[in-house]
């Protein structure tokens, strides 16, 4: 093996791959291919394309595990890779899932990007001549700032691609217009899919507006293939990230027996006269919720509220199955069954003095919580005293759920903690094996993360896996969320800390590092 290879090899595969010198084949070499592509099925990707890289058979054999998966989650990302798939379609054939996230936002904008519509435009236009390879597609997820201009792509990848069962969309402010209230094109060919297991659509809002926030009408087409050509559907997904309310009435006469998963942004139940209609709203969702026994995530990601149902009255027997929920905590006294309820994320508003007390009493209601993700925001409180209420709010969350694995806090407070309270507050008897910790850094970090986290190794020896996120600015919606640094660490062996860096240089240019070091 070339040795400038092994010292990019992570330490988990060193640890595998360094033996001493011999005539004969290697170790790792010799095994079956069928224990190498099982081996490689649970590898981090980090991992599996370091594999890859040692020999040509591995990189061959490696090819279809390595591209099963791609995410292109920045514009150069989308630009460089689909062009690089468009010119090799033995590559293009082992994808499976297919994310691309044009003008995402996800990230600090450091550096010049493409313009809104050019961009996409191409993007768009090159996953439609990329389809005749995409033979073993079965998810494509567009993730635009707009619904895709160029309608002729879904019926390309409609009949190039007979494996596709799972397809998500986005729309933007320009696919609204007031006259008609539609949040889509009618006629879109996207609607003549048939059997989807799958469904994703996330409504955006570019510019922000004085007016009273819109409520959007879907295409009845778009219905019709929900509710009358898609009998098997297992994920739904209708989802705002802003002051945008969409008309589902129609979604809760569906009827799926394999719904598993479900997500609702704000929405509206409007009568014929554009007026709240709290009793129908009501039956219909308890009634949709009560139909289908096997869903097991629900997440209600209500962020004003304005339509929103303030309760619901399921009955006892309803979502026997449910293990991980998604909303404002008032909303847990209403489901039934809590008791078995594994997952819960509060991260619709942020949590203060005054929703604090709440949150903390649903928490302690869930005695089988294993993971919890929850923001927090100091500064709502009002009170002065910032540092001892990022304390105090840690330590509590512990008590309250003194079973949870996982951990996943948000906190928008600017000044933000130092990692000491955290530290301090995990000082609290607790079983956590995985954390992650978003604050609010500004452009240059205060504090390094990597002393951070030895810290809070050191000091929890139950902890292994730990994922710190720097904001840039202090945000009040999920949406305005913008990071400028992460980073992940992983105990892979006695003392030996996995780290990976992403982030952007000085030149504005996204990079990312890995290294190993000892605690």
């Amino acid at each position: 093996m070339p040795p400038n290879i092994l010292r990019r090899l992570p330490s988990s595969l060193k640890l595998l791959l360094t033996k001493p010198p011999t005539n004969g084949p290697t170790f790792l070499s010799s095994l079956p291919e069928d224990i190498l592509l099982e081996t490689a099925r649970h590898l981090p990707l980090v991992d599996l394309l370091s594999l890859a890289l040692i020999n040509t058979r591995f990189r061959w054999l490696l090819l279809p595990t390595l591209y099963s998966s791609v995410d292109l989650r920045c514009n150069a990302h989308c630009q460089h890779t689909l062009a690089f798939l468009l010119t090799h379609p033995h590559i293009t054939r082992c994808i499976k899932t297919l994310t691309v996230r044009p003008n995402n936002e996800e990230w600090a904008q450091t550096a010049p990007q493409s313009s809104i519509p050019e961009i996409e435009s191409w993007v768009v236009v090159t996953i439609d001549q990329m389809a005749t390879h995409l033979v073993n597609m079965q998810t494509f997820i567009w993730d635009g700032r707009e619904f895709p201009k160029y309608d002729a792509v879904w019926n390309s990848l409609r009949v190039s691609c007979p494996q596709l069962r799972h397809v998500g969309v986005t729309v933007g402010l320009g696919d609204f217009t007031f006259r008609s209230r539609k949040v889509m094109p009618t006629n879109s060919t996207l609607f003549q899919l048939n059997n989807l297991t799958g469904f994703t659509l996330t409504v955006k809002q570019l510019v922000g507006s004085g007016l009273h926030p819109p409520f959007d009408e879907l295409p009845q087409t778009f219905w019709d293939m929900l509710l009358n050509r898609c009998p098997n559907l297992e994920h739904l997904t209708i989802d705002t990230v802003n002051e945008r309310y969409i008309d589902v009435r129609p979604l809760f006469q569906g009827r799926w027996p394999k719904l598993r998963h479900l997500t609702l942004g704000d929405f509206v139940l409007l009568d014929a006269f554009a007026t709240v209609d709290p009793l129908q709203t009501n039956n219909g969702m308890t009634n949709f919720l009560a139909a289908h026994p096997q869903l097991e995530e629900v997440a209600l990601h209500q962020l004003e509220g304005w339509y929103f149902p303030l309760s619901m009255s399921l009955p006892p027997t309803a979502l026997p199955n449910l293990k991980h929920f998604s909303a404002r905590f008032l909303m847990i006294r209403h489901i039934p069954n809590v008791l078995r309820l594994e997952s819960l994320e509060l991260m619709n508003h942020p949590h203060g003095m005054y929703r604090m007390s709440g949150a903390l009493w649903a928490i302690s209601q869930l005695p089988a919580l294993t993971s919890l993700r929850i923001w927090i925001d100091c500064h709502d409180s009002g009170d002065a005293d910032v540092k001892s209420e990022h304390m105090k709010y840690f330590t509590d969350i512990l008590v309250a759920a003194p079973r949870l694995l996982h951990l996943d806090i948000s906190c928008s407070s600017d000044p933000t903690f130092p990692m000491a309270e955290l530290s301090a507050a995990l000082s609290t008897t607790h079983r956590l094996r995985s954390l992650v910790v978003t604050q609010v850094k500004k452009s240059a970090r205060e504090g390094d993360m990597l002393k951070d986290a030895l810290i809070l190794f050191r000091e929890n020896p139950t902890l292994k896996h730990l994922k710190l996120q720097d904001a840039v600015a202090r945000w009040r919606q999920p949406r305005d969320l913008r990071f400028q640094k992460v980073a992940t660490f992983e105990i892979i062996g006695h003392l030996t800390l996995a780290v990976k860096e992403i982030g952007h240089n000085r030149r504005g240019l996204r990079s990312c590092k890995t290294y190993v070091k000892r605690c």
